[in-house]
């Protein structure tokens, strides 16, 4: 899992933070249900999540999501307001099947 997370808060820090220049990444678990859900949230410049339609553009999110739904049958879901901030979610139930 670190290597799905670890490109989600770099994606906050470069695209997020770096150009606002600075603020706040914030890394979070917890059990909701049936799943694991991981977040990934930042308070940076935020972006239009229509343009994420475009996997040429984006293939750091298509492959965390391809490896999501492969491994354990995940979800990663992605919110953002321009000028507020992102965050983006990844969803595992907690019974994977081998």
């Amino acid at each position: 899992m670190k290597l799905m997370i670890q490109p989600l808060a770099e994606n906050a820090f470069y695209h997020g933070l770096k150009p606002k220049g600075g603020g706040r990444i914030a890394i979070r678990g917890r059990m909701e249900g049936e799943d694991i859900i991981f977040e990934v949230e930042d308070n940076g410049v935020g972006f239009d999540t229509g343009k994420l339609l475009d996997d040429r553009k984006h293939v750091g999110i298509r492959n965390i999501r391809g490896r999501l739904k492969a491994m354990v049958n995940g979800t990663l879901e992605i919110e953002s307001k321009i000028g507020v901030g992102t965050k983006v979610l990844i969803k595992i139930p907690k019974e994977v099947e081998p």
